[in-house]
């Protein structure tokens, strides 16, 4: 008979009260910590429930999860279209990274054990050579595989691993760089074998998962703010402002006007973030200069050429936004002009609330996206719509950014959209995000002269300059975009099939947070491509699902001791270091609280335990909520939303109940 594993019925002591037998709700449920695994290896998962996934991903291998008991390590991988022919697990049992082999794909590993179907090998290797030991091949009772499930069970005494050791854990389907668990570029995860716990029982509460996307603050679409009819939710929206119309007199910065244009307060009353781009040069269908008039004007009287008007009539512009003007950008008046606009822009803007999340470092080049394409006219005329400037002077427009926002980044962030020295390397010390105006087209994402080819590897510029790679920022930086070829190109990127298959694959790869102005926003609830478009939104930037809290039953000295365990399921880390608190509620109101040490700008794919100590000693006896929120360090309030049921009116989450 199947062994029902962790699906325990519990019962609890309560003062003198004789033993209560809990309910085992569908959605969210209590259980002991259990002194051994029941699992059995027979091909069903169903003894796992409960148990929490170790690493999450969207490919063929989508879930994996560990456990033990006194003999054996138990794996177990769920899919869809697994491999029955090829799939390997790797091992790092000596918890050290840079010993064992190092395995392609993620970034941390030091593998001592490879289980590769049923044979498990031992390294023997220098850590890039491939040498291994066969070890006895598992029998059919410890490993079981289908095209859905794949189980294993390894005995500890094997692997030399035993109470209080950690494993750090990956599998690979079919050695594909996609299939794997965990996502291409992420450290393994790591099970850690608890030794039973010498203080008494442990309660551990299972909050049941919501399957949805969520509204959460600096994720998901960034429509144009100019407008304010969006049928589908977001907690973002893009301003791009000419300088024209900033400064439209010397030295009068027209914030008023700018934010009305955009909707800030009607933004701001909905929780809705700014991403900035400061604009010189935007086409249109109609002669005009997003410079303004003064600053022409004083260029003009100075002797300095202020630019050059363009109409593109090669049709590498598109039709309909093909004229307009290219200022002189090697002007020393127009560099010193530009960095008191953007000082001005930082020091407004310079508030723990500040209604700009994200600074775009724009200016330069058509919709200052840092070019003036095309070089080249039908009749061979160079700067055919403007120069471009060099390394020498489009640096000096990036630090007038770095210098006025360096101080900020607990609330307005900086991303570039070309990969330079600067990004990473500059006199404030900061790391700049980055973000693609074209994601979804694949030649432009990573062919020899792609997007993703750029930042990881370098590339020559549109006039010959070698830049410099910013390799894996979205590590400790936000990755972000917009959909390529307005709303043609939108669609064929959600579109079932080649296009959204793509889009996915550039999603693992780039890890973005937000994509827009052009967005799916405007698109109608319940449209065609809703499925693929809540896919997308849940999986871009962050996506917080408790899997796990786990406190004692008993009332044993003045605190009480918490641990969660928060699986991030999406690509990208938060953002900002905002607060994670664990509390005790009683009848709605905080009695305890302790903010917790844990980093959401650390917390990339994969799961992250936190824990909590707190104050019990002066509280009555009775019956508590154990609760956990996420706070706005500008209100002190929940601010964000976990994939999870049991959501407090507030926007903190029930994470279980304790008795003292």
């Amino acid at each position: 008979m199947k062994a029902w594993g962790i699906k325990l019925k519990l019962t609890f002591t309560v003062f003198a009260m004789t033993a209560i037998l809990l309910t085992v709700f569908p959605f969210s449920f209590f259980a002991p910590t259990a002194e051994a695994a029941s699992i059995v290896i027979d091909g069903d998962s169903s003894d796992w429930d409960g148990i929490p996934a170790l690493s999450t991903n969207t490919g063929t291998a989508s879930v994996l999860k560990a456990t033990h008991d006194t003999s054996n390590l138990y794996l177990l991988v769920e899919g869809s279209g697994l491999s029955t022919t090829m799939g390997s697990f790797w091992l790092n049992t000596d918890g050290n990274a840079s010993t064992g082999y190092q395995a392609f794909g993620w970034s941390a590993t030091g593998v001592e054990w490879l289980l590769e179907n049923q044979s498990l090998y031992r390294y023997s290797g220098n850590g890039s050579s491939w040498s291994w030991n066969a070890s006895s091949p598992l029998p059919s009772s410890q490993y079981v595989r289908s095209s859905s499930v794949i189980e294993t069970a390894i005995p500890l005494t094997t692997l030399g691993l035993g109470a209080g050791s950690s494993v750090s854990i990956g599998y690979l389907d079919n050695n594909s760089d996609m299939h794997r668990l965990p996502a291409q570029n992420q450290p393994l995860p790591v099970y850690t074998l608890q030794a039973d716990n010498p203080g008494g029982h442990m309660i551990e509460f299972y909050p049941a998962e919501l399957n949805d996307p969520l509204n959460n603050p600096f994720k998901g679409w960034a429509p144009s703010a100019k407008s304010t009819d969006y049928p589908q939710p977001h907690r973002l929206v893009y301003a791009g402002v000419t300088w024209k119309e900033f400064e439209p007199t010397k030295g009068n910065y027209d914030f008023n006007a700018i934010e009305a244009s955009n909707h800030f307060d009607y933004w701001k009353s909905r929780g809705v973030k700014v991403i900035l781009r400061f604009i010189l040069d935007s086409p249109s269908g109609v002669a005009h200069r997003d410079i303004p008039d003064w600053l022409y004007n004083d260029m003009t009287s100075l002797g300095q050429s202020p630019g050059k008007a363009y109409r593109d009539d090669t049709g590498g512009m598109g039709a309909g936004n093909n004229t307009g003007f290219s200022p002189n950008y090697s002007s020393d008046y127009l560099i010193a002009r530009h960095k008191l606009a953007i000082e001005a822009i930082a020091n407004h803007y310079d508030s723990p609330d500040s209604p700009i999340a994200f600074v775009q470092i724009g200016s330069l080049g058509h919709w200052a996206e840092f070019h003036t394409w095309p070089y080249v006219g039908p009749n061979g005329e160079s700067n055919y719509t403007g120069a471009f400037p060099p390394n020498s002077i489009s640096n000096q427009y990036i630090q007038h950014y770095i210098d006025a926002f360096a101080d900020q980044e607990d609330h307005t962030q900086l991303l570039i959209r070309r990969s330079v020295e600067l990004a990473k390397n500059n006199n404030k010390g900061l790391i700049l995000g980055m973000y693609n105006d074209v994601f979804g087209d694949q030649p432009s994402f990573d062919s020899e002269w792609g997007w993703y080819t750029g930042t990881q590897n370098g590339y020559w510029d549109d006039i010959g300059q070698q830049q410099p790679a910013h390799a894996n920022f979205w590590d400790t930086r936000v990755s972000g975009g917009e959909f390529y070829g307005g709303a043609y190109g939108m669609n064929a990127a959600l579109t079932s099939g080649s296009g959204f298959n793509e889009t996915l694959r550039q999603t693992e790869l780039s890890k973005p947070s937000w994509l827009g102005p052009n967005s799916p926003a405007s698109l109608a609830v319940g449209n065609p491509l809703q499925g693929n478009i809540d896919t997308l939104k849940k999986r871009m930037g962050y996506h917080f699902v408790v899997n796990k809290a786990a406190y004692p039953q008993e009332n044993i000295g003045s605190t009480l001791e918490v641990s969660v365990t928060v699986e991030n399921k999406g690509v990208q880390h938060f953002p900002f270091n905002w607060p994670l608190e664990i509390q005790l509620r009683s009848g709605g109101q905080i009695v305890a609280r302790q903010t917790t040490s844990a980093d959401l700008t650390t917390w990339r794919t994969g799961q992250h335990t936190v824990t909590g100590s707190l104050p019990t000693n002066t509280l009555p006896s009775g019956t508590y909520e154990l609760a956990i929120s996420i706070l706005d360090p500008s209100t002190n309030q929940p601010a964000v939303d976990f994939a999870n049921t049991n959501r407090l009116s507030d926007g903190a989450y029930k994470i279980g109940s304790w008795t003292k």
